[in-house]
C-alpha cells in the first residue's frame, strides 16, 4: 500500500509557515562586512603608489575599488532582500547565459597579454559572475537528481559534461586559476550530495589528469612550474616574484610595519594589490594581523555551512555549500601561492583583492546565501498550492524540517547533516508497511514501493506532470 502524506503547513501571520520563520544571520554578514571594509584599507594601502605611477592620483584605483565596493553593498542588500527561490525557476537560463557571456569573451574580449578574459576594455571580468552562475545551476541540479547522484549515467557524466564544458570556455581564454576553482567547488558540491568515493576519487583523477595536460600546453602555466620547482630544488635561483613576496610576507613581525608603511610596494614586489595583497597584509599588520584576517574567513565559513546546515530546502543548502568552499578554497589557493607551497596562481583573495567584477560577484552571492538564511517563500508557496508538505512544514514536535532533512530524505547517504525524518500521523507498524511519499521541489517522490517491485505503480504520484522515483 503506498500512502501521500497531504495538507498545507500553519500559516502564521506573515503568510509563512509558521514553523519555518526565520532571520538573517548577522553573524554571517558581519564576516562579510568586516572583510569588505578590510578589503577597502588594503586596497588604498596597495595602490595609492601604483596610480600616483600611472595615472598621476594616488586615489584613482581606490575611488573605483570604492565604487564597486558600493555597487556590490547594493546588489547585496537587493539579493539578501529576494527570494532566492526564483534562481530554482531561472537555473537554466542563468546557466545559458553564462555559457553565452563565455563565448563572447572568447570571440569580442581585451586581449591583454595574450589572453581574452574581460570585457569592456577591462572593467568586467565575466568568469567571476560565472563562479556564481555555476554554483546556482549545480544546486538545482543536484537538488533535482537526488538518488540518481550515485549513478554513472544519470549522475557522474552528466555532471561532469556540464562543468567540463564551462572549464572549457574558461581555460582557452585562458585563466586556469579560475577554471580549478569553479572544478573545486563544483566536485565539493557533487561529493556533499552524495556521490561515492569512488566517483569522486575518479573526478579527482580526471581533474589532475587534464591539469597536467593544460600546463604543458599553456606557455604561462609551464612557466609558473618549472618556476615553482625552482624553489625546492635551488632556493639561490627562486623567481623574482616568488622571492619578493616570501620577503614581504616574513617582514612584517609579530605586529606589523603598520598599516600603509610596507615597503615593498613601492616597486619591488609585483601586484601587491591582487595575487599579492596577503603578503602586503602580513607585512604591515603583522602575523597577529594574518591571524585575524583568516580568523574572519573562519567565521564565515562557519556560519555559512549552519545555514545551509539549517536550509529550508536542498537547494538552498547547496547553494551556501557552494558559495563557502567559493570563498575559502580560493583564499586557501592564494595563500598556499604566497607561501610558495603550490604554483603561482594568481588567483586573488576574496574581498581583499582589488577587482570590481570579484568584488560584485562575491557580495552578490553572499546576498543570496543571506535570503538562503531567510528561506524561500516562493518555494513554500508553490509545495503548500500542491497541497505537499514542504520542507519547511512540521516535522516531528513541530520542528521546521532543515535542508539536511530534505538532503537525506531524498538521498539517504548524503553527507550534509543528519537528517529529522518527516513523521506522519500512522501508527509505526502502518509506517513499516506503507511507502510514504513526501513530494515537493526539494523532496523526491518516493518510489521504493515501485522501485522494489519494479514496475511503476498505478497510485505513483506526479511531480511537475512527470512520474517520480523512475
Amino acid at each position: 500500500m503506498q500512502t501521500v502524506r497531504r495538507g498545507r503547513p500553519a500559516i502564521g501571520r506573515s503568510g509563512s509557515p509558521a514553523a519555518a520563520r526565520r532571520g538573517a544571520d548577522w553573524i554571517f554578514i558581519s564576516a562579510v562586512l568586516l572583510l569588505t571594509a578590510l578589503g577597502l584599507v588594503m586596497a588604498y594601502s596597495t595602490t595609492f603608489f601604483w596610480s600616483q605611477v600611472k595615472e598621476g592620483n594616488p586615489l584613482t584605483i581606490f575611488s573605483k575599488q570604492l565604487l564597486y565596493a558600493g555597487i556590490g553593498l547594493v546588489g547585496f542588500a537587493f539579493f539578501s532582500w529576494l527570494d532566492y527561490g526564483i534562481f530554482r525557476r531561472f537555473a537554466v537560463w542563468i546557466m545559458a547565459g553564462c555559457l553565452v557571456v563565455l563565448v563572447g569573451v572568447i570571440l569580442f574580449g581585451d586581449d591583454v597579454f595574450g589572453a581574452r578574459r574581460t570585457l569592456l576594455n577591462g572593467s568586467v571580468q565575466p568568469s567571476e559572475l560565472v563562479k556564481l552562475g555555476v554554483i546556482i545551476y549545480a544546486a538545482a541540479w543536484l537538488a533535482s537528481r537526488r538518488d540518481q547522484v550515485r549513478s554513472v549515467s544519470n549522475g557522474l557524466i552528466p555532471f561532469g559534461v556540464i562543468v567540463g564544458v564551462v572549464s572549457f570556455l574558461i581555460v582557452i581564454q585562458p585563466d586556469l586559476s579560475t577554471t580549478a576553482v569553479i572544478v573545486i567547488v563544483a566536485m565539493a558540491m557533487f561529493f556533499m550530495a552524495g556521490a561515492s568515493w569512488k566517483q569522486l576519487g575518479l573526478v579527482v583523477l580526471i581533474a589532475v589528469s587534464a591539469f597536467l595536460v593544460l600546463i604543458t600546453i599553456v606557455p604561462h602555466a609551464t612557466i609558473r612550474v618549472n618556476e615553482f620547482i625552482k624553489v625546492w630544488r635551488t632556493p639561490n635561483e627562486m623567481d623574482y616574484h616568488i622571492r619578493q613576496t616570501l620577503i614581504t610576507l616574513g617582514g612584517g613581525g609579530l605586529f606589523g610595519n603598520g598599516i600603509g608603511a610596507s615597503g615593498q610596494k613601492f616597486g619591488y614586489l609585483p601586484t601587491p594589490h591582487t595575487d599579492s595583497v596577503m603578503a602586503v597584509l602580513g607585512d604591515e599588520m603583522g602575523l597577529l594581523g594574518l591571524v585575524m584576517t583568516l580568523a574572519l574567513f573562519v567565521i564565515f565559513a562557519w556560519r555559512g555551512l549552519r545555514i545551509a546546515h539549517n536550509a529550508d530546502t536542498a537547494f538552498g543548502s547547496f547553494i551556501a555549500i557552494g558559495v563557502v568552499i567559493w570563498v575559502i578554497g580560493q583564499m586557501l589557493l592564494n595563500v598556499m601561492a604566497i607561501m610558495a607551497m603550490i604554483p603561482f596562481t594568481g588567483v586573488p583573495v576574496p574581498f581583499l583583492s582589488v577587482g570590481g567584477s570579484s568584488l560584485v560577484s562575491l557580495l552578490i552571492a553572499c546576498g543570496v546565501v543571506i535570503s538562503v538564511a531567510r528561506g524561500s517563500r516562493m518555494l513554500r508557496e508553490d509545495e503548500a498550492n500542491a497541497g505537499l508538505p514542504g520542507a519547511a512544514g512540521q516535522a516531528k514536535g513541530g520542528r521546521a524540517v532543515r535542508a539536511s532533512s530534505t538532503i537525506r530524505g531524498g538521498h539517504s547517504r548524503a553527507r550534509f547533516a543528519r537528517a529529522h525524518r518527516a513523521k506522519g500521523a500512522g501508527s509505526a507498524a502502518e509506517a513499516e508497511s506503507t511507502d510514504v511519499i513526501i513530494v515537493g521541489r526539494d523532496v523526491r517522490a518516493g518510489g521504493g514501493l515501485r522501485r522494489r517491485i519494479g514496475q511503476r505503480s498505478p497510485s505513483a504520484v506526479r511531480w511537475r506532470g512527470k512520474w517520480n522515483g523512475t
